[in-house]
């Protein structure tokens, strides 16, 4: 039930920043505040570690579960790249929406004109959050990083903020229950998070990359992605 009025809450303030009322600080505070007390809602414990560079960035995250949106617009005022699926869920693709995500679908033209609204984002001053990986995990790996949307950064010259997001592991070892991957679905994830008297997580916000006019996208992901892997306990390949 407290979820629930929870959730109504973040209608009637998405409702207000659509109308245009207050500065834009003001309603990145209040999405932000909402953010905090979703993850402390849910039992989540956010153990932060570095701070976000000052001005624009792409914000580059390894992808575990829906829930490292919370987690992460909790400590960062950010806007994210989602599936344009998630658009049509109701009540969270209004939300989504009236909190200013992107939303990208697939083909080659579609991803061109998401890279130029990453652009725009970036040149008016804000942080943009994507996962270049395209799929979540089990936290015991980082896919591939997909470099296209890179190119956003090197238009506009804007730093990459790296962020690693570790869940942790099971005490028998296995995959943390907060990841969110393959079968796995929305409301039973969501009843089993709530049952559990704690989840932690720790976000390691490391050190920007700069960017200049000339880098490659592809060197830019390599770059990005091994200095996330560098911040994670992962198992070491044999």
């Amino acid at each position: 039930m407290r979820l629930f009025f929870f959730v109504w809450s973040g209608v009637w303030l998405t409702f207000l920043h659509g109308s245009g009322l207050g500065s834009r600080e003001r309603l990145a505070r209040i999405q932000r505040d909402w953010y905090r007390r979703a993850v402390e809602l849910l039992g989540v414990e956010v153990r932060c570690r570095g701070e976000p560079a000052e001005g624009p960035a792409l914000v580059v995250a390894n992808h575990v579960s829906w829930l490292d949106i919370p987690v992460l617009g909790s400590r960062l005022d950010v806007r994210f790249l989602s599936k344009s699926e998630i658009a049509r869920w109701p009540v969270i693709g209004w939300l989504a929406r009236g909190h200013g995500t992107l939303f990208i679908r697939r083909g080659a033209h579609e991803v061109e004109a998401i890279i130029r609204d990453i652009a725009d984002a970036l040149d008016e001053g804000e942080k943009v959050a994507i996962f270049p990986e395209a799929t979540t995990t089990r936290g015991d790996e980082v896919r591939h990083f997909h470099p296209r949307l890179f190119a956003a950064a090197i238009a506009t010259a804007t730093p990459i903020q790296p962020v690693a997001i570790d869940y942790g592991h099971e005490p028998d070892g296995g995959p943390a229950q907060a990841s969110y991957a393959g079968d796995d679905r929305l409301l039973p994830h969501l009843w089993r998070l709530i049952r559990r008297e704690r989840t932690t997580v720790d976000l390691h916000i490391l050190p920007a990359i700069p960017v200049e006019p000339d880098a490659r996208r592809r060197e830019l992901a390599r770059v990005a992605r091994g200095t996330i892997i560098a911040a994670l306990p992962l198992p070491r390949a044999p």
